[in-house]
């Protein structure tokens, strides 16, 4: 386990491929609490889903994630970032974009920072890859961090066909 940071009461560390369960349970369990999500047959195929690009885009280096962990290793929080390629915008001709995703915090572990710390985290790593775009969507429940942050809301507009 590489270690990033000691929180005193928590470890800030890479998720590798072994945490994978835990990072598609977030996920799932992110979007239940976000919008509601009960449908569980859509549940399982996302998450078998989600497992697949994981085992496929850490190793090539697409997708991070970042999970703390208390000292006897049970997680509270963790997120993940996807990076994609996009075409040039005036603000970053980089053509290189992180989408950040599957940010959850166990509820017996909110209200202690642990979502800021992942997403700093995300953030200090953007700025020293050259990263300049960073992109993700909000619920209401969290867009005051975010906005705290320095987000700022866009005019993203979603079809599903």
């Amino acid at each position: 386990m590489s270690v990033i940071k000691d929180l005193g009461e928590y470890i800030l560390r890479e998720a590798t491929l072994e945490d994978i369960q835990v990072l598609v349970r977030h996920r799932r369990l992110m979007f239940m609490e976000a919008i509601g999500a009960r449908d569980e047959k859509a549940l399982d195929s996302m998450d078998r889903a989600y497992e697949r690009y994981v085992r496929r885009a850490l190793p090539a280096g697409n997708f991070k994630a970042w999970l703390i962990q208390t000292k006897d290793g049970e997680v509270a929080s963790g997120g993940g970032i996807s990076i994609y390629e996009q075409p040039p915008r005036p603000q970053d001709d980089t053509l290189r974009y992180i989408y950040i995703h599957s940010v959850y915090t166990e509820p017996e572990h909110r209200r202690r920072g642990l979502a800021r710390v992942i997403l700093e985290t995300i953030l200090e790593w953007g700025r020293s890859n050259g990263f300049k775009t960073l992109t993700l969507h909000a619920v209401d429940a969290s867009r005051h961090l975010y906005e705290s942050m320095g987000f700022k809301p866009t005019t993203e507009m979603r079809m599903f066909l």
